[in-house]
């Protein structure tokens, strides 16, 4: 079996991490990854070591790469590979031009963005693995629509209208799967795709057999991509500077370098923790974990919680079903004074840890 693995980039996070496992339960003898942007060329996963293919040309890959990892001034904002929705068409024509000339036998699609958009190649079985649809053209688009301004903005907004109706075009899947009751909602709602199966990712086995810390150390914690669209990274930063408290910022992205200029000596970046047994000590032992996006799914809210670690987090998406007022404290405001408001009242609560991980354990075991 020879099969075309397409995901939307591959970059440091928990989608990244979901695709490698959705690689490993395929059976095949020979695989090639298909991206728009990629930070490596190749992806290892537990089982194999595959080769990566990018829309982008080669030498323009490096450059978008080089110029999110350095300050570069006036490029860093220009390539930036954000920027790169204003050319989502073309680029995934040129994706989609690559993996049909790889003729795979089979297509395994995982997209958090535009990689459900490839053109289908006739005979050709196509999964999908949904984790979102593509969130700033949709449950998204207000907030992006406020922060970018001026002529990137009016471009934001026509070229947000073309993906929009584009993203409808691309709906037949022979099998679809989502990453929660969410986002197959959403699914259903805007594809019009009558199955799609939930199957959650895979959550490391040792988070749900941990030792409960009852006595934390005193820090708070902040767990995914650094960016300030979406995630908020830039108010928790704020946040943070105001509050004095110390905050342990685990995980990378292109808002780093910006956020670190802000960030007061109280706040610490360690990057992506890549050891399982590291990122779990650090994160059982933090007091909170501290997070204000719309998520569609929970992958760092249930780990946490699976480790009796209370949850600050923002109340839209998929993370209300799996939080209760014993475990955190949804906010429904991002704005820096209601947040104070919110910590003020999370910091009055006695949270019993181990009746938090009791109850996370059970939720995702299937039980109530």
């Amino acid at each position: 079996m020879k099969i075309a693995f397409v995901h939307c980039r591959v970059t440091p996070g928990w989608a990244l991490a979901v695709f490698q496992d959705l690689i490993d339960e395929q059976e095949f003898s020979q695989g090639r990854i298909f991206t728009l942007f990629s930070d490596r060329s190749t992806l290892h996963t537990s089982k194999h070591k595959l080769p990566i293919v990018t829309a982008l040309p080669h030498r323009m890959n490096q450059l978008f790469l080089f110029c999110s990892t350095h300050k570069v001034p006036f490029l860093s904002r220009l390539l930036d590979y954000r920027n790169l929705m204003f050319f989502y068409p073309t680029l995934m024509w040129n994706l989609s031009r690559k993996i049909k000339k790889y003729w795979p036998q089979s297509i395994t699609i995982s997209s958090f963005a535009v990689a459900k958009n490839i053109k289908p190649i006739s005979w050709v079985p196509m999964t999908l693995y949904l984790h979102s649809p593509m969130q700033y053209i949709r449950s998204h688009y207000n907030e992006y629509e406020m922060k970018v301004t001026w002529i990137k903005g009016k471009l934001f907004r026509y070229i947000a209208h073309i993906l929009r109706n584009r993203d409808l075009k691309y709906t037949k899947f022979d099998t679809v799967y989502a990453n929660s009751e969410y986002t197959a909602e959403l699914a259903k709602k805007l594809y019009h795709m009558p199955q799609v199966t939930v199957s959650y990712p895979r959550i490391n086995p040792a988070f749900a057999t941990a030792e409960i810390v009852e006595e934390p150390l005193p820090y708070y914690l902040y767990v995914g991509r650094l960016v300030n669209f979406v995630r908020e990274t830039d108010v928790i930063i704020k946040l943070f500077n105001e509050l004095g408290l110390p905050l342990i910022m685990m995980g990378s992205g292109p808002d780093e370098v910006y956020l670190k200029s802000i960030a007061k000596p109280n706040i610490i970046f360690i990057g992506w923790v890549a050891d399982p047994a590291e990122k779990l000590k650090i994160m059982s032992q933090a007091k909170w974990l501290i997070n204000l996006t719309k998520e569609s799914f929970w992958m760092g809210t249930a780990e946490s919680l699976l480790l009796g670690v209370p949850v600050f987090w923002f109340n839209e998406g998929a993370t209300s079903s799996l939080v209760n007022e014993d475990s955190g404290i949804l906010v429904h405001s991002k704005k820096l004074e209601a947040l104070k408001k919110d910590f003020v009242r999370f910091q009055e609560k006695q949270w019993n840890r181990k009746q938090i991980a009791i109850h996370a354990r059970r939720k995702l075991a299937g039980g109530k």
